[in-house]
């Protein structure tokens, strides 16, 4: 029998923390998610699962739930794909060793940007950097942060615009799988596969096609870069395709983006619940 209390009760199942690219650390987001009321949250750091054991604990003390995720970065032709990943296990073999291949890859990229800066006269290292992130593994928003404590820039949207957006001389193309890679991935460690993010659909209807064709689950229907036309859009897409449902708000941290979206874009709790259900093989 279904528990009527969870009708109204809210989730927010895409979140990263310092351990990627986001500025919150842990105890922050559980707490913003405590305050908004929240029944579960996912902290979908990029490629890494380093803060796993902390949320764990976190959950604990809050009493909010946490769905493990992660956000797997990938590319198809043209199109810049990013897979999340819910319920997986972190101590799957396959899955940490796949993320210690792209750690190592991201570590390489960020040493290549830091030799590019140097290059010009802006003296900064990758030991400094490093100390920044909690598992030692460089994302932009860290070099961000270094550049504004060395005087480089006055923020972090001045950071990025000056040094490390995509189109500038200092940017290194990130490391990608495919689609299909990320998706068995996924599988692998026990978890479900969800497009993130994918206002692409609105030209290319047909990639959902090959996606589902090699395993896709759902697709996030609720997210903070969407308008009302493709909300609809994107749901109608997920009914049409008998997919499951997910969203929220891909904070990264107020520092980041100028303002904080967690509690601004929430799902509903029943789609944890059709996760597990999936999961699980039966109703709940």
């Amino acid at each position: 029998m279904k528990d009527l209390s969870m009708k109204n009760k809210t989730a927010d199942l895409h979140i990263h923390s310092r351990y990627s690219d986001g500025t919150y650390r842990p105890g922050e987001i559980f707490r913003i998610a405590k305050k908004n009321g929240f029944k579960a949250v996912s902290i979908t750091d990029h490629d890494c699962v380093d803060v796993y054991p902390e949320a764990r604990e976190l959950s604990k003390n809050f009493g909010i739930e946490f769905v493990p995720g992660v956000e797997l970065s990938s590319d198809y032709e043209d199109y810049d794909l990013h897979i999340l990943g819910y319920f997986i296990d972190a101590e799957n073999r396959l899955l940490i060793e796949s993320l210690k291949e792209f750690s190592e890859v991201r570590t390489e990229r960020a040493r290549k940007m830091i030799e590019l800066l140097n290059t010009d006269g802006i003296n900064i290292s990758y030991e400094d950097v490093a100390k920044i992130s909690p598992n030692g593994t460089v994302a932009r928003p860290h070099l961000a942060q270094l550049l504004m404590e060395k005087g480089y820039a006055y923020s972090f949207q001045d950071a990025f615009q000056k040094y490390l957006n995509t189109e500038s001389k200092y940017y290194i193309k990130k490391f990608k799988i495919d689609p299909e890679k990320a998706i068995e991935l996924i599988h692998k460690s026990g978890g479900l596969a969800f497009l993130a993010h994918p206002l692409y659909l609105k030209e290319d209807s047909a990639l959902l096609k090959i996606l589902i064709k090699n395993g896709l689950d759902g697709l996030e229907t609720v997210h903070s870069s969407y308008d009302e036309d493709f909300l609809k859009l994107i749901d109608k897409l997920a009914d049409d395709n008998s997919l499951l449902k997910s969203g929220g708000s891909d904070c990264h941290g107020k520092r980041k983006t100028g303002k904080r979206l967690m509690g601004q874009f929430t799902i509903p709790y029943t789609y944890v619940e059709k996760m597990k259900e999936k999961l699980n093989g039966v109703k709940l």
